[in-house]
Formats: C-alpha cells, sequence, structure tokens
C-alpha cells in the first residue's frame, strides 16, 4: 500500500474556545464514529502536482468508511507499516524499508481519501524532519512544497478486515485490520487523545498554507469562534532577559477575530506605527499574525503566523510561553518566554484609542485589501 515513506498523525477539530474544554472521545471502534468527527468535516485542501489537482477533506463518503481505523500493511517491495485513518482524512504512519542494504523508517502524518476506485494519499508532516525557521508559518515537521507527491494506487478491494490495493511500481500491497500497534511510536495512537488529536488537525492546517487567503481563512474558521470575552483594549508585555529596548505592545482585540497595535519604547517620543493583523484561540494555544501596516499588505514571505501556549487565563489577564531553542539557559536549557496581557482602560497611544472607537481596520477591511 506505500512506496515511500510519509505520514504522521491528525485529529479532529472540536470548538475548544473556552480553552482546555473538550469532548471526551471513544476510540474502541475502528470508526472513532461520533459527531465531533463529523462536524470538522467541512475543512478541504487542494494539492496541485505535475500529475494533476487531488481534493483532500470534506465529509468522509461511504466507500471511505471501510478504510479507516488501525492498520498493518505489507507490499511486495517488503515495505512494511503501521497506519491510522481517522474519519477527518488525516492518518498517521510509521513504515520501514531496505535501502542499499540499511533498514531506513518514516513516521509522519498526511492526508487520504477514495476517489472513484483509487486510493490517494499525500505525506504533510515528518516526524524525523528538520522544522524550517524561514518558513512564514511557524511549525515543527512541515514537508516543504517542493518535497510533496501525491501518490495514487488503485484499490482492487476493500472490506472491513482488509485492503488490497495496486501500483505500478510496488505491485500489490495487502492491509489487515488490528487492534492495536505493535511498533512503540505508533502505540501512542492506539488510544485517542482528543486534544492532541485536535492540535495535529491544527498542524495539518497550518502546513497546507501558502498564501495571505489561507492565512484569514485559518483565522476565521466557523469551526474556531472567536472568544468574545477576549474582545477589547490589552497591554502586552514579556520577561525577555535580552530585550533590545525596553518596551511594551497596545493591543485592540476585536470580536471578529482582528486586531490594530502598537509597540511602545520607554523615551520613543516618535509617533507610533499602527499594524494591523488576526488572532485567535484553538485547544489552548493562542495564534497571531501580523498582515497590515503603514496601508501596505505584507507579502506572504514577510508575514510569521506564531503559536504561543496559554499557561493563564482570567477575565483581565492572560499569559502565554513561547520557547526560544536558540537561546540557553545554564547552557543546555532552551529559554522559555511568557508574554502576559493586562486589561486596560485606555491606551497611551491616541491613535489607537481613535481606532477603538472608529472600528475601521475590522474584517471588511481585512476582506476588502486581501484579495
Amino acid at each position: 500500500m506505500r512506496i515511500d515513506p510519509v505520514i504522521e498523525s491528525s485529529l479532529i477539530p472540536i470548538d475548544m474556545n473556552n480553552r482546555f474544554l473538550f469532548i471526551a472521545v471513544n476510540f474502541c471502534s475502528f470508526l472513532f464514529f461520533f459527531s465531533s468527527v463529523l462536524s470538522a468535516s467541512e475543512w478541504s485542501t487542494r494539492i496541485t502536482t505535475e500529475e494533476g489537482t487531488y481534493e483532500f477533506g470534506g465529509p468522509l463518503l461511504e466507500k471511505e468508511k471501510p478504510l479507516v481505523g488501525k492498520w498493518t500493511g505489507l507490499n511486495k517491495n517488503g515495505d512494511a507499516w503501521e497506519i491510522l485513518r481517522r474519519p477527518n482524512h488525516v492518518y498517521t504512519i510509521m513504515i520501514s524499508w531496505m535501502e542499499e542494504g540499511n533498514k531506513e523508517t518514516f513516521r509522519g502524518h498526511g492526508l487520504w481519501s477514495v476517489r472513484k476506485d483509487e486510493f490517494i494519499y499525500v505525506d504533510l508532516l515528518d516526524r524525523d524532519g528538520e522544522t524550517d525557521f524561514e518558513w512564514p508559518v511557524e511549525m515543527k515537521y512541515r514537508i516543504s512544497n517542493d518535497d510533496i507527491m501525491v501518490l495514487v494506487e488503485n484499490i482492487k478491494s476493500a472490506s472491513d478486515q482488509k485492503v488490497v490495493t495496486y501500483a505500478e511500481d510496488v505491485g500489490e500491497s495487502t492491509e489487515t485490520r488490528v487492534e492495536n500497534f505493535k511498533q512503540l511510536w505508533m502505540k501512542q495512537f492506539d488510544q485517542a487523545e482528543p486534544l492532541e488529536e485536535a492540535r495535529l488537525f491544527d498542524q495539518i492546517q497550518l502546513a497546507r498554507i501558502v498564501d495571505i487567503q489561507g492565512i484569514v481563512d485559518f483565522f476565521t474558521d466557523p469551526a474556531y469562534a472567536v472568544d468574545r470575552k477576549m474582545a477589547g483594549k490589552w497591554e502586552s508585555t514579556d520577561n525577555d532577559p535580552d530585550a533590545e529596548a525596553d518596551w511594551k505592545t497596545e493591543v485592540i482585540r476585536r470580536a471578529d477575530g482582528t486586531d490594530s497595535y502598537i509597540y511602545l519604547e520607554e523615551g520613543d517620543d516618535s509617533d507610533p506605527v499602527m499594524t494591523h493583523g488576526m488572532w485567535g484561540i484553538r485547544n489552548g494555544k493562542y495564534y497571531g499574525v501580523e498582515l497590515i501596516s503603514e496601508g501596505e499588505v505584507f507579502p506572504f514571505e514577510e508575514t510569521f503566523l506564531f503559536t504561543e501556549k496559554i499557561v493563564k487565563s482570567t477575565p483581565n489577564e492572560f499569559a502565554t510561553q513561547w520557547v526560544d531553542m536558540e537561546r540557553k539557559i545554564l547552557k543546555f536549557l532552551p529559554m522559555v518566554i511568557t508574554v502576559t496581557d493586562q486589561r486596560i482602560k485606555e491606551f497611551e497611544s491616541d491613535i489607537l484609542n481613535q481606532e477603538f472607537n472608529d472600528n475601521a481596520f475590522g474584517l471588511p477591511f481585512f476582506k476588502k485589501r486581501i484579495e
């Protein structure tokens, strides 16, 4: 069933904007068949290669249901794998094969689908791959666009217990359903962890962002409505010991998922520049991005969609953390930076106070400027 190593695990997006609140998932059945899975099935993506254009995601089709679950597989080349295919079309795989006398392995996550009588799949996350720190979306394990391959196999037969496929270069592949995985890395997926599953699906979606419109779509996903209680005026500071200047940020967070902010430095009397972006909360993490400054939309390559873990949340204060792997404490511990946001009544900046009243740079403005 597999030719080249490719894949990782996915999850079902659940509305977690109240943070840390999630639905317990029964993973005993091979189909994980519960309403939350299907409610997240509207997300889809299109991948185009030299061979053609392929659609992934959307509702689970009847002919796809037999392929959902835990499987072990083997093909004519001797490649062996364990794979978990989820109803939200995300799979996790560990595959091994021989290459020039050496055993090679791949662990990862990707997307799968069935179109007509063909099984289609693509690896998107490589758990042993290096993080591309230059990519505009902050995430681990992403496989670069240039390395993405969509593979297609003919389905010869498919039942609840056995799947047989055929590809010209590897011949016949056979998968058999299993109750539990044997490989240590795969065993962690024997029982679903709802929060980790949700975060994995977030990673899959992030991996498919390739332009500014993709960023806007991510932040306006109706499955993750903005927490309106967080709208308002905020002041943000951090505990970075190596900051180049004393600074704080004043932020307008709007209930439509957009924000406007300025950076203030102590003793700086110059007119501050107002910048606009988007914010959101998914599955215990805070996401943000700057998109527009001085009326100009940043090119995709100059944006940075960041992720921070939420460590504190009250109506008037919340804190997030991010890890700087390049800076160390005691020569080996990575530095952890805490960012603290306090709700305030008025801004120091007159232009932010004016914008809060005018609300000129909300979502309608973004949709008009970003086409």
